[in-house]
């Protein structure tokens, strides 16, 4: 038998014990988890760990599940009401990238009047001019001013 037949290995292992697969599956969630916590303590590292790797693959896949039913629910109900997402949430689905809205104020003025606000990567110019041994804080622009 291979590794891919663990359920088919499983099914046999239980019911040479005594029990079968229709056991479990007649036990509620609740009743189901308190069995597996207590089957925990005579497991080795080694079992541990290939349960840990199942579950975390089991719940990616389930939560991946999950969200798509969520989304093409919501798509759904969307598309029956004649709305959108940006009808219901405009200020976390704003059609408009930087501009006066998304704009940080300039703090840096280079001498030919380019601007940089001091975030993201430092501007070419203003590279160039502190590569020429200029001082970044000489390009500052004072407060109050714009």
């Amino acid at each position: 038998m291979s590794e891919t037949d663990t359920g088919d290995i499983h099914s046999q292992e239980l019911e040479e014990h005594g029990g079968s697969t229709s056991d479990l599956n007649r036990l509620s969630e609740p009743e189901l988890i308190s069995f597996m916590e207590s089957a925990l303590d005579k497991l080795s590292v080694e079992s541990l760990n290939r349960l840990g790797h199942t579950v975390q693959q089991t719940l990616q896949t389930k939560q991946e599940a999950s969200k798509m039913t969520a989304r093409q629910s919501i798509e759904e109900q969307l598309q029956r009401s004649g709305l959108s997402l940006h009808d219901l949430f405009p200020e976390l689905l704003s059609t408009r990238r930087g501009g006066a809205a998304g704009s940080l104020p300039p703090k840096f003025r280079g001498p030919n009047g380019e601007v940089w606000s001091g975030r993201g990567h430092t501007p070419r110019w203003l590279d160039a001019l502190v590569a020429e041994g200029r001082s970044k804080e000489e390009f500052l622009i004072a407060k109050g001013v714009g």
